[in-house]
């Protein structure tokens, strides 16, 4: 008989789908296991079903006894999930499940992401299919694949397939906090053309590192204001060459577009009477910069250690462009929100940074709730581009949501939670993406739309968890929201 942790942990009927999903490889862009799962839990529930060759699937229930002449309702969520771990840990994505404890209230994977974003989504989503306790309306699950990657499940997704015309999205990580719109925006792959020619003779390379930043989500994090690793590594050079005259021999920084960079470093080339100098000025940085970021980054660290000799270096022009062309990208806040002030409506987020033979490539990521606004920083991309001699390349676009002031299942959602918990729900434009954007704009009409989720914490690191009371209260909740719409 299999062991279950989780079989006697309420709701049992959520937490029995969400511990299948954990022994289930479904990092992006491998879901094809996952979508079988799906399948075989909708044969087994004599449900409708559709799937496509992204591995998106949705399912309907028809209507119970009753409530037939109800509007139908999407649920919706993702079945990927980003898969991360420390290191040292022996753990394969692809084949091995996720190792999880019960830690009083939190189940939590120490060693690797849990992939309660957004398992617990789509765990919730079969609990209420399967439920046949209560009438509900006609329900739709539409589960995507492939969100974390850059929405490509849902990009791909048919909308007309969508019969219903009130969404419930639930990938938000915070109990009590309704999501009613979100940003949207390109991201943006940036190509300089850069020259190489022979490193200076004689001279001492030193690798400069920024390194021990926060990093975090570049929309969900941006205002806290952490560091950017490449926007500060792109001062300190900038600084450094006023007094000496370098060669950059190479740059490199971020991992992901989506991510504020935590790590950047760059390899110069400097007469070598004048390293010591750069050490100094290097020193002096780590110091100044170390109390700027104090409250956010506060075990920031900027180095500067002797490198291997370099055979090749960035033609003065090049090194000159890449830089100026780092120096002047927008990234961090734009514009607060003028209806919610506490919340961020655009900002740009510089990413990754490489060198490759012929070109920097350079990713920056633009998000607003507005359309108008991200469109205005991609112009700004744009234009900075043009006049370096540079081309562009728009990876994706993902649409924003925009709030809606008159929606009814917000409304209702108000009325519901103030009844059920007696306190007042929150409510909040993301300033990141969620597929109810996408989705808006595939289906041909309008959908009144919601995004609610129990606390999800550390997301896409290691150490994730999803606290259990949570959970409990947002399964009731929407039940409750089910019978009432």
């Amino acid at each position: 008989m299999e062991s279950r942790i989780l079989a006697n942990v309420e709701p049992a009927e959520v937490f029995h789908y969400f511990e299948d999903l954990t022994r289930i490889p479904r990092e992006s862009g491998n879901e094809a296991a996952v979508c079988a799962y799906l399948v075989e839990f909708a044969k087994a529930h004599g449900l409708e079903y559709q799937t496509d060759d992204t591995h998106n699937i949705i399912m309907r229930k028809p209507a119970g006894k009753g409530c037939e002449g109800k509007p139908g309702v999407i649920l919706q969520a993702h079945m990927d999930m980003v898969c991360e771990k420390n290191a040292g840990v022996t753990h394969d994505f692809a084949k091995d499940p996720i190792s999880f404890e019960i830690e009083g209230d939190k189940i939590i994977a120490k060693e690797t992401t849990l992939g309660a974003d957004d398992g617990i989504g789509v765990a919730l989503a079969l609990a209420v299919l399967a439920d046949e306790s209560r009438a509900y309306p006609p329900l739709e699950f539409v589960c995507t694949a492939d969100e974390e990657r850059g929405m490509t499940g849902v990009e791909a997704f048919d909308g007309n397939l969508i019969q219903g015309s009130v969404l419930i999205n639930l990938d938000s990580d915070d109990e009590g906090i309704f999501i009613i719109g979100c940003a949207g925006g390109p991201v943006v792959k940036v190509f300089l053309p850069i020259a190489w020619e022979a490193a200076p003779a004689g001279a001492s390379c030193l690798k400069i590192s920024v390194k021990g930043l926060l990093g975090g989500h570049s929309g969900e994090d941006i205002h806290r204001n952490r560091a950017n690793s490449i926007k500060l590594l792109t001062r300190i050079l900038c600084n450094i060459k006023e007094s000496v005259d370098f060669a950059l021999v190479d740059y490199m920084g971020g991992l992901k577009y989506n991510a504020i960079p935590r790590e950047a470093e760059a390899v110069i080339a400097v007469p070598a009477d004048a390293a010591a100098q750069v050490e100094q000025m290097v020193a002096d940085y780590q110091t100044m910069v170390a109390k700027e970021y104090r409250f956010s980054d506060p075990d920031i660290a900027i180095t500067c250690t002797p490198a291997d000799a370099a055979e090749r270096a960035l033609a003065p022009a090049s090194r000159d462009s890449l830089l100026n062309y780092l120096y002047f990208t927008q990234s961090g806040i734009v514009r607060m929100n003028p209806e919610f002030p506490t919340i961020v409506e655009s900002s740009v987020s510089l990413g990754v940074v490489r060198l490759e033979d012929s070109q920097a490539v350079i990713q920056v990521m633009t998000r607003s709730s507005v359309k108008s606004m991200y469109e205005e920083m991609f112009n700004h991309i744009r234009r900075l581009t043009e006049l370096y001699g540079a081309t562009y390349q728009v990876m994706s676009c993902c649409p924003e949501w925009e709030y809606d002031p008159d929606s009814n299942v917000k409304k209702l959602c108000g009325q519901l939670y103030q009844e059920m918990y007696g306190r007042e729900p929150q409510y909040m434009i993301l300033h990141a993406g969620l597929e109810c954007g996408e989705l808006g704009e595939k289906v041909p009409r309008k959908l009144d739309m919601i995004s609610m989720g129990p606390d999800v914490r550390n997301l896409h690191s290691p150490g994730e968890y999803v606290t259990i009371s949570s959970t409990q209260e947002i399964w009731k909740f929407l039940r409750e929201l089910l019978t009432r719409l």
